[in-house]
């Protein structure tokens, strides 16, 4: 048990990390708004499958993971629900606010400890359930989607709370209550597909990391190929593309591969309640982001939302300890 306690910190690290990874990539695709969900997916899952075949030849890694029949339906499943996932961010970061995006996003440790308790016999415990209530709360002030504290129409804060680029002109009014149906779908699907992914690959975790990433990108790509020639009007790839678009995305691909890396390493020496209560502090990252790229408003209650986030995370880092020591097992 000692030996595996600094894989347990390096896995916290690796989820904070894979946290800010994230967040960064979301706020490019603010800046690509004349550029599709699909077409995002297409680059990403390009440079990821490019990027992970080196490093399977490198390691040895068989691409098929180890032959038994459970362990290659759990790549195959995570691969699809992968290409899923990051279809639904692109979808729901590119149609909403980022505030309203950010505070759906982080309800995903209410789902993974849910999913944990009954598919992993995971302990979820009162301490779990406080944590993840507070979280979601601390996110919900933090951010501040405007769907629930909308600022007054046509004053300046409104503009700001927008979080997007000012050059995005089919975002609806979501201050007189008009909203993307399909943003706000793809978004909900955002946390329940990562609670269900990183479940699978905890089960997969004997499985080189390199594998379940190359899968994971096979699936998006797949389902981005499908979308493009399916769904567009206009199935052309890439037209019309600047050099400013070809920087932003595939600077966001290789910034999304590196966070996937990140969490999948995280949920193999993690638990995945445990790794999505501390990627919470990706909020922290989206908040300072709001605040210092798209002139977010700051409020009073920022700095005791900050406070109360961090604490959160801190006890569910603490979690086996308190359990140990107090042996309470309702906690």
């Amino acid at each position: 048990m000692i030996k595996s306690e600094p894989y347990v910190y390096l896995g916290f690290t690796f989820a904070v990390l894979a946290g800010f990874c994230f967040t960064s990539s979301n706020v490019m695709v603010k800046y690509l708004p004349d550029v599709n969900s699909w077409q995002l997916l297409f680059v990403r899952c390009a440079l990821q499958i490019v990027t992970m075949i080196p490093i399977m030849i490198a390691s040895k890694s068989c691409p098929f993971g180890t032959p038994d029949f459970a362990t290659r339906w759990r790549i195959a499943a995570q691969g699809v629900l992968g290409g899923f996932l990051l279809l639904a961010i692109y979808q729901a970061v590119g149609s909403l606010p980022l505030g309203d995006a950010t505070a759906i996003f982080f309800s995903s440790p209410a789902f993974t400890m849910i999913l944990s308790f009954f598919i992993l016999r995971d302990h979820c415990g009162f301490l779990r359930v406080l944590i993840s209530v507070t979280l979601l709360g601390g996110v919900v002030l933090l951010s501040r989607p405007p769907s629930i504290f909308p600022p007054p129409p046509f004053s300046p804060s409104a503009n700001a709370s927008n979080y997007s680029n000012p050059h995005h002109h089919h975002q609806p009014n979501q201050y007189k209550g008009e909203y993307d149906l399909v943003g706000i779908t793809a978004a909900f699907m955002v946390p329940l597909l990562s609670a269900v992914i990183v479940i699978i690959t905890r089960q997969a975790k004997h499985v080189h990391y390199s594998v379940l990433v190359f899968w994971f990108a096979v699936g998006g790509q797949v389902v981005s190929v499908v979308g493009i020639y399916c769904f567009e009007e206009n199935p052309v790839l890439f037209q019309g593309w600047e050099a400013r678009e070809w920087a932003l995305s595939v600077t966001m691909a290789l910034v999304g591969i590196v966070g996937n890396i990140l969490m999948t390493k995280a949920v193999f020496w993690v638990t995945p309640s445990k790794v999505m209560v501390v990627r919470s502090f990706e909020v922290l990252c989206a908040y300072v982001l709001q605040v210092t790229l798209f002139d977010s408003p700051t409020h009073l209650t920022d700095m005791f939302v900050t406070i109360l986030i961090i604490t959160a995370v801190l006890f569910m880092g603490v979690e086996d300890t308190l359990m140990s020591r107090l042996g309470w097992r309702f906690l």
